[in-house]
C-alpha cells in the first residue's frame, strides 16, 4: 500500500496563491496525491478580518489574487 503524497505552499503572495490555484486541482484530481493543500501564509489584517480566515471561507485572496478563487482543498494556516 502507497502513501498519497502531500502539498504545502510556503507563501500566499501573487505567486503562491497562483501555484495554489493549479496544485489544488491537480492534488483534487490525482490519486497518488492527498486532496488537501495547506498553504502557509503571513497573518495580515484586510478590513479587520485575518487573511487566513477570509481565504478560507471565501476560497478567494483577496489581497493578493482578487477575483480568482481557489479551489475548496486549498487551507490557509499561519
Amino acid at each position: 500500500m502507497s502513501s498519497k503524497q502531500k502539498v504545502c505552499i510556503l507563501g500566499s503572495g501573487n505567486w503562491g496563491s497562483a501555484i495554489a490555484k493549479i496544485i489544488g486541482s491537480n492534488a483534487a484530481r490525482l490519486d497518488s496525491f492527498d486532496s488537501c493543500v495547506n498553504m502557509w501564509v503571513y497573518e495580515e489584517m484586510i478590513e479587520g478580518k485575518k487573511l487566513t480566515e477570509i481565504i478560507n471561507t471565501t476560497h478567494e485572496n483577496v489581497k493578493y489574487l482578487p477575483g480568482k478563487k481557489l479551489p475548496e482543498n486549498v487551507v490557509s494556516f499561519c
